[in-house]
């Protein structure tokens, strides 16, 4: 637990480098267009497809970076608040099965986008595999987070049991 918990906080570090950087590129790449439109009546048409494929990492990443925090994601706590402590604990590792099945679903779909996507973006004529990875590196990062998280509650449970015997 301990080791994966330090593995955890690496690649979160890591995440939290390419969100920033993700944003500032974003922010660069739509003022700079706007910009251009403005003074020189000329719009960047690269900077759609740049800002979109960049859109998407951002977006997967940052809901693993709060994924990683229990509560960080919406939730519904109707079912939890009429359920005991035991089917919260119930309901709580059910709910981390079922967002690691759904990110390694999406994971597997980016994955295989890759596989069969041989194509290049219309404009810059990038491969789109660069942009599908996007989507499995996201997967990948939803899926880590939650394990994080299950693993993180069921040992919080087992020490409270520990110290109430």
């Amino acid at each position: 637990m301990k080791i994966y918990r330090k593995i955890m906080n690496i690649v979160a570090v890591i995440e939290d480098v390419v969100l920033v950087l993700s944003f500032v590129l974003i922010l660069a790449l739509t003022f700079g267009n706007v910009v251009a439109r403005k003074i020189f009546q000329h719009s960047w048409g690269f900077t759609e497809e740049i800002v979109i494929a960049v859109f998407v990492l951002l977006s997967l990443l940052a809901a693993g970076v709060a994924a990683r925090r229990p509560g960080g994601l919406t939730s519904l706590s109707l079912v939890p608040d009429l359920v005991g402590p035991r089917g919260k604990k119930v309901l709580n590792v059910l709910s981390n099965l079922a967002c690691v099945i759904y990110s390694l679903i999406l994971a597997y779909q980016g994955w295989g986008r890759m596989k069969v996507d041989q194509t290049l973006s219309p404009i810059l004529h990038i491969p789109k595999v660069i942009f599908w990875s996007f989507v499995l590196i996201g997967g990948i990062s939803l899926a880590l987070h939650f394990v994080e998280n299950g693993i993180v509650y069921c040992s919080q449970d087992l020490k409270k049991e520990e110290n109430n015997e």
